[in-house]
Parts: C-alpha cells; sequence; structure tokens
C-alpha cells in the first residue's frame, strides 16, 4: 500500500458559488441510513434535499450486493425495527424483492430491487434528489452549518441548510465541519472487502457435500427444498480459515479468504465471494489499492471454491461490487456507546432506535468472528449527536461508539433505524431554532412512534 507523503502545496483562487438549493433539511448519503432519513425529514415535514455521490440509492444494500440487513429482531423473538425501515422491508416484500420470516423477524433481499423501492420512497415523499454529487466544503458559522459545497458535471455550487444529516458512513459533513472524530490505524479497522457476484453454481451439490462434512461446515440438516428451483433463503457454510492460528493445520478444508467460505445467495445458483484487505478508507490511495488487492483476493477465494468445494466447478463471475468499507471515522459524540451497553442491554432516556446485531468482526488476516447478543439495547440520541456542532446529526455507521460495538451497530437494519431517528431529529429541529440540543426529546420520540418506529420491545 502507498504512503502518502509531504507534497508541495499551491494557492487556489478565492472564488463565488451560485447557491441552487435551499432546504429545512440536508442530508448527506443516499445509503441504507440516508435514504431513510430523507423520506423520515420528509414526512416530518421538512423540505428535504438528499445528496448522494452514486448514480442509485440504497448503500451496501445495493453497491455491496448485501442480501441480509440482520437484525430486524431481538433473541427473544422481539422486532425491534419499526417505522420507515420496516416499511421498506415489507415494499420489498410486495414485489417480491424480499423473504421475511416473521418467526425470527428476519429478511432476506434482492439487492438490485433496492434501488428502485428506495428511490420510490423518496420520490413519493417529495424529497429533492442529487444523484452524482459530492459534498466538498461545509460551510460554517459559530459552530452552525450554513451550507454545503457540491461538486459534480454541473461544477462547484452550493447547497443551503437549516439542519443536516450525515450519513456519509465515513463521517465526512462531522469531520469537515470541525467535530472530533475517532479512527484506528488500518491494521486495526474492520477489514475492506470487494464482493463477486458468482453464478452457474450447483446449489444442491453443495449444499449435500456440506451435510456429508459436517465435522468441518456445521451443517447438521439439510433444507427440505434442497432440489427445488426458484428464490430460497440463504444458504451460509463457515469453515475453519487457514490464516486463524487456532485453527489445525490438520483440517482438510481450511481455506483462503474471508469467512463464512460459501454463501448462497436467495437465488441459490447465485453466490458471493469476498476478498478482504486492511486500510485507511478515507485515503483515496489505500481505496485504489484495495479494489486491486481486494479483488485479486477474492479471485483466489473463487479459485479455491472451485477446486475443493463440489458444486462450484463451473462457477463464472457474473459482476462485481464496489469496495465495501465497514469502518472508518466514528464522531465522538455527546455519549458514546460502549460494548457494555451491548453486552448490558443499556436503556437511556433519550432513546432513539434499538440494536440487537450480532458483533460481526472481520480481522486483519481475512479472520472473520461472530458473536450473538442477547435481548436489545437502546440507542440514545446523544450518540447520533457530534460534539461542538449545533444543527448537525449522524446516522449509519459512524455514530458514536467505540470499536468493538461498532461491529454491531454498523448493520444495515440498525443503521436504517438511526436513519429514522435521525432524519425526523433533524426535521423536528428546523420547525424551531434548528439547534438539536434544543428539541424536547420527548416530543421527537413521539413523532417517532407516530411513525411507527420502534423504541421499546415488546
Amino acid at each position: 500500500m502507498l504512503e502518502r507523503k509531504e507534497l508541495r502545496r499551491i494557492e487556489i483562487p478565492a472564488c463565488t458559488l451560485p447557491v441552487v438549493a435551499e432546504a429545512d433539511v440536508v442530508i448527506a448519503g443516499g445509503g441504507t441510513a440516508g435514504f431513510i432519513a430523507a423520506v423520515a425529514a420528509a414526512r416530518t415535514g421538512a423540505k428535504t434535499i438528499l445528496i448522494e455521490r452514486y448514480g442509485y440509492l440504497g448503500g451496501s444494500l445495493t453497491g455491496t450486493y448485501t442480501t441480509n440487513p440482520s437484525a430486524l429482531g431481538d433473541s427473544e423473538g422481539n422486532r425491534i425495527i419499526g417505522g420507515i425501515g420496516w416499511e421498506f422491508i415489507e415494499r420489498m416484500e410486495k414485489v417480491e424483492a424480499a423473504i421475511v420470516d416473521r418467526q425470527k423477524w428476519s429478511a432476506q433481499i434482492f439487492p438490485e430491487a433496492t434501488k428502485a423501492v428506495a428511490l420510490e420512497m423518496v420520490a413519493e415523499a417529495g424529497v429533492e434528489l442529487y444523484l452524482h454529487t459530492w459534498i466538498s466544503q461545509v460551510l460554517m458559522e459559530d459552530w452552525i452549518i450554513k451550507g454545503v459545497v457540491i461538486e459534480s458535471k454541473s461544477g462547484r455550487e452550493v447547497i443551503e441548510g437549516k439542519t443536516f444529516v450525515d450519513a456519509t458512513g465515513d463521517a465526512d459533513i462531522a469531520f469537515m465541519a470541525g467535530a472530533p472524530t475517532e479512527k484506528l490505524s488500518p491494521d486495526e479497522l474492520w477489514q475492506t472487502s470487494v464482493d463477486l457476484v458468482i453464478s452457474n453454481v450447483d446449489s444442491a451439490k453443495v449444499m449435500r457435500w456440506a451435510y456429508e462434512n459436517s465435522q468441518l461446515t456445521g451443517i447438521k440438516s439439510l433444507p427440505d427444498d434442497i432440489d427445488s428451483p426458484g428464490i430460497h433463503p440463504m444458504f451460509t457454510l463457515r469453515m475453519s480459515n487457514i490464516r486463524d492460528d487456532k485453527a489445525s493445520e490438520n483440517i482438510k478444508g481450511a481455506h483462503v479468504g474471508p469467512m463464512p467460505t460459501v454463501k448462497l445467495m436467495i437465488h441459490r445458483s447465485i453466490s458471493r465471494v469476498q476478498g478482504s484487505v486492511e486500510i485507511d478508507g478515507t485515503d483515496v490511495r489505500s481505496l485504489t489499492y484495495a479494489e486491486i488487492e481486494a479483488r485479486k483476493k477474492a479471485i483466489e477465494h473463487l479459485e479455491y471454491l472451485k477446486k475443493n468445494i463440489p458444486g462450484y466447478e463451473n462457477a463464472i463471475v457474473v459482476g462485481e461490487t464496489h469496495l465495501g468499507v465497514r469502518e472508518t471515522r466514528r464522531i465522538i459524540g455527546d455519549y458514546k456507546i460502549i460494548i457494555d451497553d451491548l453486552r448490558k442491554s443499556s436503556r437511556f432516556h433519550d432513546v432513539v432506535a434499538l440494536n440487537c446485531r450480532a458483533l460481526d468482526r472481520h480481522l486483519k488476516g481475512e479472520i472473520f468472528e461472530y458473536f450473538p447478543l442477547k435481548g436489545n439495547h437502546d440507542i440514545p440520541l446523544r450518540a447520533l449527536t457530534p460534539y461542538g456542532v449545533q444543527n448537525l446529526l449522524v446516522a449509519g455507521r459512524c455514530i458514536s461508539s467505540d470499536h468493538e460495538s461498532n461491529a454491531s451497530l454498523r448493520g444495515a437494519a440498525t443503521c436504517m433505524a438511526t436513519g429514522h431517528a435521525a432524519g425526523a431529529g433533524a426535521a423536528f429541529a428546523a420547525k424551531n431554532t434548528g439547534m438539536i440540543r434544543e428539541m424536547n426529546v420527548r416530543e421527537l420520540q413521539g413523532v417517532l412512534r407516530e411513525q411507527k418506529a420502534i423504541l421499546m420491545a415488546d
């Protein structure tokens, strides 16, 4: 990976930029948290603008081919994700693009359909949308954001707002606004991945092999519909990783690549094959390196599967996702969620969302670890409020938390819940002074409940 070095600098002449739009709420990032936030803000009565760097919405539920939003319910069988996030799941189900299990409160979705459903929800809410657009600068006055500089094929322009939501995943807006953030070294951050979408997999053959080799795979039974074509829930194999010191060198089947070894998607002839590297996801040179190196590792992973797992012999690559970044900056907020909050099911007076997703740890050396959680815990509004900045809320994986709890909080279902809270909160604040900390939290909680958000499990 390339090292950054001190570069000579030049001065850019001052310029004047056109103000092309104004809104009550401006949302940066149209991913899993951002498009939900935009719908929430608009439905709460705010004129809302959503800015997204790609040509579609949905984030990790689209671009990185994530088919499992995960943790819609807790270990006790309670649904904990409601509101606009749950509406999205049901709308996906209605267009036959999701399999929803209302016993386990889980879902499997088709990523490409997410783009259409997310866009439909945003359009219906009356959100003004800017696709193919980056935010390059934040315009500040006394710790209040006045506007953002956007860059696109149309040049540099300004959008002004009363309140703002940072749903960039990397806390870009908070960082540019001067709010304190935390970021670990690349070796400590959760790994970044490229996923290949693989077709022509003989899923029945794969599953039978998994059952016959249960000492390696842990598969004790097979689905009843193993030979039936069509759409089915995801089938996942986890095997010992060859780079894991805990794995015996004598275990036949230890593999290259991250765990899980095999993911058969909801159309079981389709598989997802991953390659991962550790990088700083806020550095463009590191991102470039990762696109190249992680793809190389994904291809190595596929070659292993073709040689070692029956059913993959004729598999071919039909698509590649953009880089999936799990962790970069996290804001330092008015409250920092810590791992003990997850383990002890902590409760807060200013709860705006719930979470129970398992700890999903992608470690250096392509090691994957998975630890389920019991019950559920509150996410307080203070964890969405970056220290210092007065009219900004943050949603998604960069909310205020420690590194360990981030392994849980970054899940898509939880991002939808914090997106809903941030969007409604920003709109609620914009109706008054615009200052987040001057909001009546109980009144905001009332708004969220009216929009069917779940703030307490049954």
